[in-house]
């Protein structure tokens, strides 16, 4: 019989989400998309609150770590976020779709979960070839207190 892991708390739950573009083209690697995905994650805020740990924005996906706060949740959030900069989009070009049907979202478990994911998110760059160290990649944020207010 498989553990069950308890929840780490369910109120205030961080999630890892990825989420990548249809047939991963590179939507990103325009600066100004880039820019116009971190404001929709500002944007949605005033509609549906939540903390953003860290974020990575990659030619084809990006990867955040994410605490809806109630009553939304992590559905709710990505889905925002996605059609904001959809809407935004489609001001500069014509309507197609941007992103794959579905997204993956990863409860976070404990601290060291935690943790990982917020190292996985930082070290995607160089994993895949944007650049060589890990501080020299410009679209990658990491929150420096994402517990606190």
């Amino acid at each position: 019989m498989a553990r069950i892991h308890k929840r780490w708390d369910g109120k205030n739950q961080w999630y890892f989400v990825s989420v990548v573009t249809d047939k991963r083209k590179p939507v990103f690697s325009n600066s100004d998309c880039c820019e116009m995905l971190k404001q929709s994650f500002r944007e949605i805020r005033d509609y549906h609150e939540y903390r953003l740990a860290c974020l990575v924005i990659l030619e084809d996906h990006w990867h955040a770590i994410i605490s809806p706060r109630l009553p939304a949740v992590i559905e709710t959030i990505v889905g925002a976020v996605k059609q904001n900069f959809m809407n935004r989009i489609w001001r500069h070009q014509q309507r197609k779709t941007i992103w794959q049907s579905q997204f993956l979202d990863r409860r976070l478990r404990n601290e060291k979960d935690f943790y990982f994911h917020v190292e996985y998110i930082r070290s995607n760059p160089v994993k895949h070839g944007y650049v060589d160290k890990l501080d020299e990649y410009k679209w990658c944020f990491i929150h420096n207190s994402p517990f606190g207010e």
